[in-house]
């Protein structure tokens, strides 16, 4: 009998292709690590600028360790880029994030479907639009 389980390990890699297509349909050039090993699962370059990306995904917030933020903030500062950290989210989980914290404006986001990206800098934990 085959399992037909997704499991939360694919979501997170398919989390990954995803967030690749889209910067690459933004005109970035994007390189996926092998394995999603590494403190970067994506690193992207456009013009001058190079992002060092943490990708997570998650029916609920995700949680960023601080070892990954440490080690990601390590390797941006030794290849001259920015540690950013992207967020793939069912849009309902955004909206009731939102209710929850009565905001009135959120993030910039970038809606696919039924799903919210969202980037954020690590160092300043600023919204970013790539």
């Amino acid at each position: 009998m085959q399992n037909n389980l997704y499991s939360f390990s694919k979501f997170g890699r398919d989390a990954e292709f995803i967030i690749a297509n889209y910067l690459k349909l933004r005109g970035w050039n994007v390189n996926l690590s092998k394995g999603s090993r590494g403190p970067a699962d994506l690193i992207a370059t456009k013009n001058l600028k190079k992002w060092l990306i943490q990708v997570k995904s998650s029916t609920v917030i995700p949680r960023l360790k601080s070892y990954e933020i440490k080690r990601l903030n390590e390797l941006a500062k030794l290849t001259c880029g920015v540690a950013v950290l992207a967020t793939l989210q069912p849009g309902q989980t955004v909206q009731q994030r939102k209710q929850n914290h009565a905001e009135s404006q959120g993030p910039e986001s970038i809606i696919l479907g039924n799903y919210i990206i969202l980037f954020y800098s690590i160092l300043d934990w600023q919204n970013i639009i790539p």
